[in-house]
């Protein structure tokens, strides 16, 4: 029997679009917003383990590099306009994450269950020659930098974790009524009505091209509706770099109480907590603020292991 040949299954890959057209307009969207940015940037794919990475390496490639991801269902343009003060004093990579909006592989292939999403970012930074990098993410990409961080500790310098998934979430019941019901029907049923709902729960319903893209996003995208994974303190013992955990009251998804309260439970190492007044994007005015500290932050010195900070609310 052992002489027979091994019989491979192989997994059905998971279109993550409508149709190519879907596609190819998310890709327009891409250029349109990347070009608006108007700051330098350099282009790479990357072969992983999970697909065809495409990833941007942003502003002066003189200055230290730090490295972002966009949230679930997101996209890197518009996550790089929330941190586009940070090039004043760095360089920013930010890859697309395969099988989510943008130009990575559109299929489906990295496992939050599985504990993928550090083996794939260890890639993507093997391709930058990155030795130790400090982290800027946020919502879901929170759960994605843990999943590095306790693979990968040495590699951490910093992070800020800015309204973030991975440590604790809000009631489920508020998330499916106000958030996933309101998406699968506007993916359906799209109305002018069902988007500006969905766009009034979770913030910036002034901002046109927020609208542009959920609008692109919940009508051609299949998008991911599993949670990410939340960790526990047994498996972040590894983790000793200083993190900046920024939440929100009014955040529908990772509210600040119940993040902050279960980060002192789980870290071991030095964290820094700020409460900020928004939904679960924030404003301008309010990132601006957001991006000083990260600096101050990024820059500052090294508390003692296990010093945990509150700071004023903005």
């Amino acid at each position: 029997m052992s002489d027979l040949p091994k019989v491979i299954i192989l997994k059905k890959e998971k279109f993550v679009y409508k149709n190519r057209k879907s596609m190819n307009e998310m890709h327009e969207f891409y250029d349109e917003t990347l070009a608006s940015l108007n700051v330098a940037y350099v282009e790479s794919y990357i072969r992983t383990s999970f697909g065809k990475t495409h990833s941007l390496l942003v502003g002066d490639p003189g200055k230290p590099r730090i490295c972002t991801i966009h949230g679930g269902n997101g996209i890197t343009t518009l996550n790089l306009r929330f941190f586009l003060p940070l090039l004043k004093d760095f360089s920013i990579i930010a890859p697309d994450v395969v099988g989510m909006p943008g130009k990575s592989a559109p299929y489906r292939n990295i496992s939050s269950t599985k504990d993928e999403y550090g083996l794939w970012i260890k890639e993507v930074l093997d391709h930058y020659k990155v030795d130790k990098i400090s982290f800027v993410v946020s919502s879901y990409s929170a759960s994605m930098f843990l999943s590095f961080a306790k693979r990968y500790p040495d590699m951490v310098d910093r992070a800020l974790l800015l309204v973030p998934s991975g440590i604790a979430h809000g009631p489920v019941i508020p998330m499916v009524c106000r958030m996933v019901i309101p998406f699968i029907k506007y993916y359906h049923y799209p109305t002018v009505k069902g988007l500006n709902g969905v766009i009034r729960c979770i913030g910036g319903k002034a901002d046109e091209v927020w609208r542009r893209f959920f609008k692109l996003m919940m009508s051609g995208y299949k998008m991911e509706m599993r949670p990410p994974r939340e960790y526990k303190k047994e498996e972040l013992q590894s983790i000793r770099s200083p993190l900046l955990i920024i939440a929100s009251d009014n955040d529908i998804f990772f509210p600040a109480d119940a993040v902050f309260k279960k980060a002192r439970e789980i870290f071991d190492c030095p964290v820094h907590f700020i409460r900020i007044k928004s939904k679960h994007l924030p404003s301008e005015k309010v990132m601006n603020k957001v991006c000083s500290k990260t600096t101050e932050f990024f820059y500052g010195e090294n508390q003692p292991l296990g010093i945990l900070k509150h700071t004023s609310v903005f």
